[in-house]
């Protein structure tokens, strides 16, 4: 993100400029359509309908052009390239990050239009003492580099707090989290060709 330009209201694809919705809620709501479990054709039916909603033609370009604004301008989110335990989810932390943004920035989530791009900068510089960001060093935390006398806390905390899965989109490079879409995206566009998706 550049503080000498605002950010982009409008996706490309194939030339042409499309005027989308940058609210936060939407690209929160695509990431959360990428990394649900559940079956590969269902994502890819609600990718489409997003596409739509989003005036976008359905089409791999415009997958590719969404993947792009989601990723924003920065070419690596933080701990890309790694593997490990999700720091957060947006849907089950929800409650911590609202009051995260509310009192650092004094930003109510509720109601406030907030751009994708300067959402993910304004979360990825929440203070440290805040309680989402303690929560996402538990669950991240490698055990043997804690000192011995805080293993224990550490352990049950990270228990506590623990995510369901193994590792999150924000631990895949963006070459990996692409990949990964478009290959999703292409099996279930064959398998919509001969009938078996509606």
């Amino acid at each position: 993100m550049s503080l000498y330009r605002e950010p982009p209201e409008s996706i490309v694809v194939e030339g042409h400029e499309y005027p989308v919705d940058t609210d936060f809620r939407t690209w929160i709501g695509f990431q959360g359509i990428l990394t649900s479990r559940e079956r590969d054709e269902e994502k890819a039916a609600q990718v489409y309908a997003l596409m739509e909603r989003l005036g976008l033609p359905a089409s791999e370009a415009s997958l590719e052009a969404m993947v792009s604004f989601f990723e924003g301008a920065s070419a690596k989110q933080a701990g890309a390239g790694e593997s490990g335990p999700s720091a957060f989810d947006f849907e089950r932390d929800s409650a911590y990050i609202y009051s995260a943004f509310l009192g650092a920035y004094e930003i109510d989530l509720s109601t406030a239009r907030l751009h994708w791009w300067k959402f993910k900068a304004l979360f990825q510089a929440l203070p440290d003492d805040c309680e989402i960001c303690k929560i996402m060093r538990y669950r991240t935390v490698e055990l043997k580099d804690v000192p011995k006398g805080q293993k224990q806390f550490y352990r049950k905390m990270k228990a506590r707090y623990a995510l369901p899965g193994v590792t999150s989109p924000a631990h895949r490079t963006d070459e990996d989290m692409r990949g990964y879409v478009q290959r999703r995206f292409e099996d279930a566009r064959k398998r919509q060709a001969i009938g078996d998706l509606p």
